[in-house]
């Protein structure tokens, strides 16, 4: 019933004495309320036909005691139950425009639980769309002006809807054989590429654009990479590919949905199974030289950087 002794010091600092007999010493707090002090169960006991009915838990408070207690006391000396933010406030000032039933939903989403954080708001139909139009114009506009900066080469690479994506930082598509990126490089950018069986990292300026495991394998020795009128392009040889498939595999798992593993829906493939354009993709079978594929290029595989 009680806890947390009080020193004398803090006692007399906040001037509090025993709601029962007025005792200032070694005063102990109700832990229901924290706002009324005893000097003992005796005094409480005695007094709490007077207590009961002021004796109320402040949870806001109670969830704030540790992280910010002079707040807490504040709280309770007050008889506030929480405190609104701005966008609470607009929460309800949206719900109470609408009806007061639904404002009502909104003050007990904010305070009729012991967790004081706000629910996530919701929004009816109409405001979900007014809001996806309006994230979809942002979006639209700031490619749109992404594009002005970017070169005539890359704005030109064509990216089939069904075979890849083009993303707000990259191009990437492919056949049954390979998989192409194509990243924008502005003049005096520094290019790193690091390409791994399992993983690639591209950096363009000192900054991260592709880094994680890829969605398939690849084979890393025969993927390639350069740099030509203001466009990276790297081409991936896949691991299991046309006439090249791992144990139990067909030519449908050949099928990247996205360059990365975990990669975000504007970058991914929302494809269930390869599209029948898939399969009259380009393809091709691996050259009979001691049953390896062979690429020619100044610069394929491992760990290279380059400056345009």
């Amino acid at each position: 019933m009680l806890q947390t002794q009080m020193s004398n010091a803090d006692a007399w600092q906040d001037r509090v004495e025993c709601a029962n007999c007025g005792e200032t010493n070694n005063l102990l707090k109700c832990s229901r309320c924290h706002s009324a002090h005893f000097c003992g169960v005796a005094c409480q006991r005695q007094y709490w036909p007077f207590h009961k009915a002021a004796c109320k838990r402040n949870e806001f408070a109670d969830a704030v005691e540790e992280s910010e207690p002079k707040f807490a006391t504040w709280m309770r000396k007050h008889g506030k139950m929480a405190v609104m933010k701005d966008d609470e406030v607009d929460r309800l000032e949206r719900a109470g425009a609408q009806s007061a039933s639904l404002r009502q939903d909104v003050m007990e989403s904010i305070y009729g639980r012991l967790d004081p954080k706000p629910a996530p708001a919701v929004y009816s139909l109409e405001e979900e769309k007014k809001m996806k139009a309006r994230e979809d114009a942002e979006r639209a506009e700031a490619r749109k002006a992404a594009g002005k900066l970017l070169s005539p080469s890359y704005q030109q690479i064509d990216v089939p809807g069904e075979l890849g994506v083009a993303c707000s930082s990259y191009k990437w598509r492919q056949n049954q054989t390979f998989v192409e990126i194509f990243v924008p490089v502005r003049e005096g950018e520094n290019v790193a590429v690091e390409l791994k069986p399992k993983s690639i990292c591209v950096e363009v300026g000192g900054r991260p654009l592709l880094k994680g495991t890829m969605y398939r394998d690849v084979k890393a020795e025969d993927s390639t990479w350069y740099v030509q009128d203001g466009v990276l392009e790297i081409t991936l040889l896949k691991l299991s590919r046309r006439g090249q498939y791992a144990n139990g595999e067909t030519n449908a798992d050949t099928f990247w949905r996205s360059v990365l593993r975990g990669a975000g829906e504007h970058e991914a493939l929302a494809l269930e199974a390869p599209p029948a354009c898939y399969y009259k993709s380009h393809f091709e079978l691996d050259v009979n030289k001691g049953g390896k594929f062979r690429i020619t290029s100044a610069a394929s595989g491992g760990s290279k950087s380059r400056r345009k």
